[in-house]
């Protein structure tokens, strides 16, 4: 809950500031969620800090309707931010989405105000697609193609 009633991590994100019920509701819903990754709809998966397993963030993924695209989103609490979690847990939620989705593609946005966003999509092999206005916020959209098998 702290990192989701931060209002500096939550100016960047399309959530609103959760209270301690809005919270423990969110936490339950993602708990539940069979299977994990449901087209046309979003789940929520923890990111904890390597070695304590305390939770530092979360991160979104949303397949689309015909599973040919996936979503992508990070939150992480700012004590977490510049330590490589992001990165790594970036990658894993695409080796993720490889491996157990159909999708060709994989998505992220960043607002562009949010220059570390925009670096961590770039680190994690995304490539720059150009400039989107999605609900009056003007981002930076990225995109990875599905890797070739040799």
């Amino acid at each position: 809950m702290a990192y989701r009633t931060d209002p500096e991590i939550a100016r960047y994100q399309s959530w609103e500031v959760m209270d301690a019920d809005r919270t423990r509701n969110f936490l339950a819903f993602n708990q539940s969620v069979v299977p994990l990754i449901r087209p046309g709809e979003w789940v929520q998966i923890g990111i904890a800090e390597t070695g304590s397993d305390a939770l530092i963030g979360d991160l979104g993924i949303k397949l689309s309707g015909d599973q040919a695209e996936a979503e992508l989103g990070i939150t992480l609490a700012a004590h977490a931010h510049g330590l490589g979690h992001g990165l790594r847990a970036t990658q894993l939620a695409c080796n993720l989405i490889w491996d157990e989705t159909p999708a060709d593609v994989i998505k992220v946005w960043a607002d562009i105000r949010n220059a570390p966003s925009r670096a961590l999509a770039e680190r994690a092999g995304f490539t720059f697609i150009g400039f989107e206005t999605n609900d009056g916020v003007d981002e930076a959209a990225f995109s990875m193609p599905r890797p070739q098998l040799d």
